[in-house]
């Protein structure tokens, strides 16, 4: 079982629920003692928020998309958004994962237990891609303190580094863990009064076996590696700490 690296810490980390996320998201995880997962944010289109990629039979990119109703706009929250499933997008994903995976090693380990998460009608996208990373989590052993934002944030945390700030200490951590491709937006200054370290992830694309083509294709869905390394996937997250 993973256990968490980070001594003389507490550590918190945030990031929206994002569908069916790269390691690189579990890994920042596995790297906090608390993680938020911020539904309680706009939705924006064409994002890692309802799309991901996984690598077809052929050995290319193949894109998988939720379709979401958007009968209020682009101004939804992802716990607000509603998924449609009158395309049957659900239906042609789990195909297309069939397709793509059904000779790697673990497929038959994972692809039980993800099929009937996508055949749940989920009424959001939120819940549907807390449901998934929670799956994932499960199989990686990960034991970090999973929090849900619109179930303790009513609204008054604010916004963007105040309201990042306000979660780490609404959770008495000393340290938070932003993504590195956040450093240009975050007020470093904001998070040194607090006294609230300003940590960033360190995760560098693992290379692990695939099928489908000798090329190695990486940052795709975590579903890549659970099926070609099963329970090697915690492993190697643990050699990028």
């Amino acid at each position: 079982m993973i256990s968490n690296p980070i001594n003389n810490k507490k550590v918190v980390a945030i990031h929206q629920p994002n569908f069916i996320p790269w390691l690189g998201f579990f890994y920042k995880i596995y790297k906090s003692d608390i993680f938020v997962l911020l539904d309680n944010v706009q939705f924006p289109k064409e994002s890692a928020a309802a799309r991901n990629y996984i690598k077809g039979k052929n050995g290319s990119k193949v894109l998988l998309s939720v379709s979401v109703k958007k009968s209020e706009g682009s101004f939804q929250n992802y716990n607000e958004i509603e998924l449609d499933y009158s395309s049957k997008w659900n239906i042609k994903h789990l195909n297309q994962i069939k397709d793509a995976y059904i000779k790697s090693s673990y497929f038959n380990l994972y692809f039980p237990e993800f099929e009937s998460i996508l055949k749940t009608k989920f009424y959001t996208l939120a819940e549907l891609n807390i449901a998934i990373i929670k799956w994932v989590l499960k199989h990686l052993e990960i034991t970090t303190q999973v929090e849900i934002a619109s179930q303790f944030d009513g609204g008054g945390f604010g916004r963007k580094n105040n309201r990042n700030l306000n979660i780490c200490l609404h959770f008495g951590a000393n340290s938070y863990l932003s993504g590195i491709g956040a450093k240009q937006y975050n007020d470093e200054s904001l998070y040194e009064e607090n006294k609230v370290e300003l940590l960033y992830s360190d995760y560098k694309p693992a290379t692990y076996p695939q099928i489908n083509g000798n090329e190695f294709l990486p940052n795709l869905s975590v579903l890549d590696a659970l099926f070609n390394c099963g329970s090697e996937t915690a492993v190697l997250l643990k050699k990028e700490s």
